[in-house]
């Protein structure tokens, strides 16, 4: 006994009272009904804080291994969450929903938009997966996280609408086209990606829009890889791209000229931030065509490109016009900052008496013909050479740098 009131009076079994009474204290705020009433509206001013928008906390239910709350921004959206964790293991396992129908509060996409899924794992390592409906499609998502930083993504979309798509990034578009494909990448957190992205789209119906002008610097890999303070961390990237787009003019907020027509692409990035390779393989006006673009140091070098049996009146209709020659065309190129070649070859073509009347006021009979046209670019313009032989004659001409004017001189000779 004399031992037990020695101990009770000493600093140790004060400081263990201490302690299990602090414990007590805790577990009754943090884990009792009235405790959950006490931390209610602190917990609904922290979440109205993170959230940038003021929110009602309609249900909050805390025990030692279990929560349920439900929250609602002042626009009706709502947001809940029920689940389990581990306070040994730091471990969280839970299921959420977001209901979002008004494009405020909560709603960072600013457009209509319900979610749910479910969300396991630890500091370590945490899974989420889920499903949403968005902009008249269906989305299928996992996202890993590693310490909190994305690890890896794999997302699938079925008919997502393009316009709605381009609104969010504030560009006009007027299409009905749809928007299908699968993202799956990985490596974020050791800043080797790989993986592949294939995409699909449907055009029943397309009109074009203005195309808006940059503001401010214009986009570059640099800017979209430089951390905050302009630095770009070294990287690694190994991702195949697949495309079919029925109809490319859905593209014209990003191309220098408005295009036409379907387009397929196989493709491959391949590299680090000292040098990448981006190349691949497509069908383009019934050709097969293939390019290879080096970027080195994050800013462009030069683009390779070949088109082998491509239909003429084809690539005029990528350009929205119509062909005043027929046949087949082959084009090999090389184009850089500065400069740039080209080599044309028509082969078994033929004039459009019709068009070349209508568009270029050129009365021409009917030619067949083939020809060969050499263009090489650089910052005094474009020199061109080449040679004809039709039915009816052969011509060769050189340094004729009107487009239009070589087309006419060339017609001409052929009648």
């Amino acid at each position: 006994m004399k031992h037990l009131r020695t101990f009770r009076s000493s600093k140790t079994f004060r400081f263990l009272l201490m302690l299990f009474s602090s414990l007590g204290a805790l577990y009754l705020l943090l884990f009792t009904f009235p405790g959950n009433r006490l931390l209610s509206p602190l917990l609904e001013t922290a979440l109205s804080s993170a959230l940038s928008t003021p929110v009602t906390l309609e249900r909050f239910s805390l025990t030692h291994n279990r929560f349920d709350l439900l929250l609602r921004d002042r626009s009706g959206n709502v947001l809940s969450s029920q689940g389990g964790f581990s306070l040994l293991t730091l471990r969280l396992y839970a299921h959420y929903r977001i209901a979002a129908a008004a494009p405020e509060g909560i709603n960072r996409l600013k457009t209509p938009f319900k979610t749910e899924g479910s969300l396991s794992g630890g500091i370590a390592s945490l899974d989420i997966r889920g499903n949403a409906q968005l902009l008249g499609g269906n989305l299928l998502y996992r996202v890993q996280l590693h310490r909190f930083a994305l690890a890896s993504l794999y997302a699938s979309a079925d008919r997502i609408a393009y316009s709605g798509m381009m609104r969010l990034m504030e560009y006009p578009s007027d299409t009905d086209t749809l928007l299908s494909g699968t993202v799956d990448l990985k490596g974020f957190d050791i800043r080797f990606v790989e993986g592949s992205i294939r995409v699909t789209t449907r055009t029943s119906r397309f009109e074009p829009t203005k195309p808006v002008p940059e503001v401010g610097e214009p986009f570059s890999l640099r800017s979209l890889l430089a951390d905050e303070r302009g630095i770009v961390r070294p990287f690694d990237v190994n991702v195949t791209l697949e495309a079919s787009v029925q109809h490319l003019g859905i593209l014209e907020q990003f191309t220098p000229m408005r295009l036409y027509g379907p387009a397929a692409l196989v493709s491959t990035l391949r590299g680090d931030e000292k040098q990448l390779i981006f190349s691949g393989r497509g069908s383009v006006a019934g050709g097969d065509t293939t390019f290879s673009a080096q970027i080195d140091a994050l800013e462009p070098q030069k683009v390779d490109l070949q088109v082998t049996h491509a239909d003429v009146a084809g690539l005029f209709a990528l350009t929205g016009t119509e062909a005043p020659l027929a046949g087949d065309a082959d084009i090999r190129g090389t184009l850089a900052p500065e400069r740039g070649y080209f080599d044309v070859r028509l082969s078994h073509a033929s004039t459009v008496p019709a068009v070349l009347k209508r568009d270029y006021n050129l009365t021409q009979p009917f030619i067949r013909f083939d020809a060969s046209l050499t263009a090489e670019l650089d910052g005094d313009g474009a020199r061109y050479r080449g040679t004809a032989r039709s039915d009816l004659v052969r011509l060769e001409f050189a340094d004729s740098v009107p487009q239009e004017q070589m087309l006419r001189e060339l017609l001409k000779t052929l009648r």
